[in-house]
């Protein structure tokens, strides 16, 4: 199981990760070197286990749509108001 800050396929570059219970993760990054985006993954069950999505053995992330990431971060932010704090 990758630790979600670790998961940095070439196209998206985690700036920080919004949630984390070991099982699955919310990321803040940058797609193709130009758009903020949220992403999100199951990260897997054991050190065996890449999560999903992955390609070709390798972990991913899902790309959230645009109409969707606002609603998204205002949730994180409703359980967790500290992440306001943190840079982004």
């Amino acid at each position: 199981m990758p630790k979600p800050e670790n998961v940095n396929p070439g196209n998206f570059k985690v700036k920080k990760i919004l949630f984390n219970n070991d099982s699955f993760s919310v990321a803040y990054g940058v797609w193709e070197n130009k758009t903020n985006v949220i992403a999100m993954r199951w990260n897997g069950n054991d050190e065996k286990d890449q999560g999903y999505p992955k390609t070709f053995g390798h972990p991913m992330w899902f790309i959230v749509h645009d109409d969707l990431k606002n609603m998204i971060i205002k949730g994180l932010i409703d359980e967790n108001p500290s992440i306001l704090l943190e840079d982004m």
